[in-house]
């Protein structure tokens, strides 16, 4: 509990509330780019181990996913970024943390969306590593960081929750663009 209370102190000294605020357009890119460099690897690896296991009504949704590229993964991923950037300025500019707090809840929650999908498959999940040691460890502190020092409240996670909506509709939207926008492949 100490080195707990410890490890907070000192990155609530060392670290300013902009800083941390800025982390989150990046730390959505790192998480991202193990994503879209080992997208297309992954399922070419573990396709043929992971198909049987997939239940029927998700089976379309994984053939869409496994046929997708690095580039067409890119899309999506640029549009979330631009919306993670402008979350974090308006946070910081204008005071203004909706959008900070409701993406950022989306990216919490994600998490979990690898974790079980790890569990689930009995196989690393694309994403898990830096889903548990750089998004989790940061979302929890950034929470935990705008709740201690008062600048959002409990029923700010509220508010954000269209935000997470809007923004699960862009990485939705933004993957079906990618695919009319660059060719499709197919698994061999």
């Amino acid at each position: 509990m100490n080195g707990g209370i410890l490890l907070t102190g000192w990155l609530n000294s060392h670290i300013p509330l902009d800083t941390l605020i800025w982390l989150s357009p990046a730390i959505f890119m790192l998480h991202d780019f193990e994503e879209i460099i080992f997208v297309e690897t992954w399922f070419k690896k573990k396709y043929y181990t992971v198909i049987p296991k997939i239940p029927g009504r998700f089976s379309k949704t994984f053939e869409e996913m496994a046929a997708t590229t690095s580039a067409q993964f890119s899309i999506p991923v640029l549009l979330e970024f631009i919306l993670f950037t402008l979350a974090a300025y308006l946070a910081i500019e204008i005071n203004f943390f909706p959008l900070l707090v409701g993406f950022n809840l989306g990216l919490f929650l994600h998490v979990f969306t690898h974790l079980g999908q790890s569990f689930f498959l009995r196989t690393y999940a694309l994403g898990s590593g830096t889903a548990l040691v750089l998004v989790l460890p940061y979302t929890t502190y950034l929470f935990y960081r705008l709740l201690n020092e008062n600048i959002v409240t409990g029923t700010s996670f509220l508010f954000g929750l269209p935000f997470m909506a809007f923004l699960l509709f862009v990485v939705l939207a933004g993957h079906k663009l990618a695919k009319r926008i660059l060719p499709v492949q197919e698994i061999t």
